[in-house]
């Protein structure tokens, strides 16, 4: 049955509005998203992955191949900025809205009053724990090793004892957790909550009872049985306060039964009546850092190219023919990083030998997508001039399909052969 209030406008009754369906909600949306995510492909991989096989990370249709990894380190920068200003203005709205343990914890919620009642549905609760710690486990390795080669191996008994263990590993704690630990994670071993002290400041919002209408207050302590933390609301803010909201919903309808003003405690930014400043040094700071760091990692990944080429020295001696041909020979390493293959025209050129001519051979290559090779070319030069010389020149590796690149090299020019 849901409590209503009067409306002193209308005369009338209106429900009391409650934050715990929206949070339900968010939560729902978080694990359909965490579960869908492995399985949704992009450009034919998956959305988001790791593979642990090519050391490469797959993030919405781009590879980010392992001596890349400067992209994700700036991107994670990025992140870390945001979740501290995120933090600076809205205090735990994360562990409240967002985080994977609340939520895990919230859908759970039935083990809570499977131990009140005890008996079969106790142990029925175990299981259903145990089962969803299970999948959550198998999920969190999918982000590294593909969901339906998982499930493969699964059916066929041929995860392998490396799968095997890590899965089992990750299923036995999740389920220590959520079968025991519960919020007592949130509430004395979360490290972002010690960092809640250093963070947070007198403007944040937080969920605060307002101590100007401590007459409303009844005293019914409905906040404090509520809350899945065992603290007491109207002591003022305190660490291990996840931002659940279990206060406002349980407190919104005693103050309706009464008649009194709804919102004895809420969301506020920093304690009622404390004026509201968004803009203050702490968020300015992070918020210049987070755009900073978006900036960077814009750069980054807009400098990232699909072909990377690597040109070295040979142990081929360089040599001068009778007809005055000049013979280097390089070793290309050639790496095709995107998902198209690629066919490269090669070729050379060097400003300082006017009227000279380059041949490569082979003078083009084909790269699968994902493909490295490493081959040896042989540059032949003509009409080069005797006398023993190095020479700068550039290699030219033109691709069929987008941008090419460029690498710049040292030729050996011999003297005349005898």
């Amino acid at each position: 049955m849901t409590t209503k209030r009067v409306d002193g406008r209308s005369g009338r009754p209106s429900p009391v509005r409650r934050i715990r369906p929206w949070r339900r909600l968010a939560e729902l949306a978080q694990a359909a998203l965490a579960l869908g995510l492995p399985f949704l492909r992009v450009n034919g991989e998956s959305a988001l992955r790791f593979d642990l096989g090519s050391l490469r990370l797959h993030v919405l249709g781009a590879t980010v191949w392992m001596d890349e990894l400067f992209v994700v380190l700036a991107a994670t920068l990025f992140l870390a900025f945001a979740f501290l200003l995120v933090t600076v203005l809205f205090g735990r709205i994360w562990c409240g809205w967002a985080c994977p343990q609340t939520a895990l914890v919230d859908l759970t919620g039935f083990l809570t009053r499977a131990r009140k009642r005890g008996g079969w549905r106790l142990g029925a609760a175990y299981l259903a724990i145990a089962l969803g710690s299970a999948l959550v486990a198998a999920n969190l390795t999918w982000y590294f090793v593909p969901p339906a080669e998982f499930l493969r191996g699964l059916a066929t008994r041929s995860l392998g004892p490396t799968l095997s263990g890590i899965w089992f590993a990750l299923a036995v704690v999740l389920f220590a957790d959520l079968a025991f630990w519960r919020q007592g994670f949130c509430a004395s071993t979360c490290p972002y909550a010690k960092l809640q002290g250093a963070l947070l400041d007198r403007h944040a919002l937080v969920v605060a009872y307002d101590v100007r209408r401590d007459q409303d207050c009844v005293d019914c302590k409905a906040c404090l049985r509520v809350c899945p933390v065992g603290i007491d609301i109207r002591d003022g803010l305190q660490s291990a306060c996840t931002g659940c909201t279990e206060c406002i919903d349980a407190c919104r309808p005693i103050m309706a039964k009464l008649g009194k003003e709804p919102d004895l405690i809420r969301y506020a930014f920093g304690a009622p009546g404390t004026p509201r400043r968004l803009l203050r040094p702490a968020s300015i700071a992070l918020g210049l850092l987070t755009v900073a760091a978006l900036g960077l990692t814009a750069a980054v990944a807009a400098d990232r190219q699909a072909l990377e080429v690597t040109v070295s020295g040979s142990d081929f001696a360089p040599r001068r023919t009778e007809a005055g041909e000049v013979y280097n020979a390089l070793t290309l390493s050639l790496e095709n990083r995107g998902r198209e293959p690629l066919v490269l025209a090669l070729s050379v050129s060097a400003r300082a030998a006017r009227g000279a001519a380059f041949e490569l051979r082979p003078s083009a290559v084909a790269l699968a997508p994902g493909e490295h090779r490493r081959l040896r070319v042989m540059l032949v030069g003509r009409g080069l001039p005797p006398g023993a010389a190095s020479l700068p020149a550039r290699l030219v590796a033109a691709a069929s399909s987008g941008p090419g690149t460029t690498r710049e090299l040292t030729l050996t020019v011999p003297g005349a052969s005898r």
